[in-house]
C-alpha cells in the first residue's frame, strides 16, 4: 500500500468568501429592521402643541420616561408600575440622577386626574424638572 506523501496532501482551508456573504447580509438585515422599530406598545396618542421641542436622542441625551396610557396604568421606562409602587419608582429615579428631567407623557385620552397625580408624585420626591411631551400638529 503506498500512502501519499506529506507535501501532496491538501491542506484543509476556510473559505472566507461565503462567510463574509453571510455576516454582510446580516448586517444589513440589523441595520434596516433596527430603522423600522418604533415604541408603539402602548399606542400613545400624544396631545398636539404648535411649541413641542424634539427629544434629545442620544443614549446620554435619553431622561427618563414616565407614561400614563388612556386605560391609566403607568409605566416607567417601559416598565408597568403598580399605583402602590409609583412613588417609590420615581423616588428612586429622582434618586440616581437628581438634575434630569423628567419626562412625562400622557396620552391624549387619559384621565387628567392621572397625569395631575403623577406629577404631583414627581413633585413631591424631589424632581427639579419635569417636562410634558406633545406633538407637533401636521402642517
Amino acid at each position: 500500500m503506498r500512502l501519499a506523501p506529506l507535501q501532496s496532501r491538501r491542506r484543509a482551508e476556510v473559505q472566507m468568501a461565503p462567510l463574509i456573504d453571510c455576516i454582510f447580509l446580516l448586517l444589513i438585515f440589523y441595520a434596516v429592521t433596527t430603522q423600522f422599530v418604533t415604541d408603539e406598545r402602548l399606542k400613545l396618542k400624544l396631545p398636539e402643541a404648535k411649541t413641542a421641542e424634539d427629544a434629545g436622542t442620544g443614549a446620554a441625551d435619553k431622561p427618563p420616561v414616565v407614561v400614563v396610557a388612556a386605560d391609566g396604568t403607568v409605566w416607567v421606562d417601559d416598565q408597568l408600575v403598580p399605583e402602590d409602587q409609583l412613588e417609590a419608582k420615581i423616588r428612586q429615579m429622582v434618586g440616581e440622577a437628581p438634575d434630569q428631567a423628567i419626562i412625562l407623557k400622557g396620552d391624549r385620552d387619559a384621565d387628567y386626574g392621572v397625569v395631575v397625580h403623577v406629577l404631583d408624585i414627581a413633585r413631591s420626591v424631589g424632581a427639579k424638572m419635569i417636562q410634558m411631551s406633545a406633538e407637533r400638529p401636521p402642517e
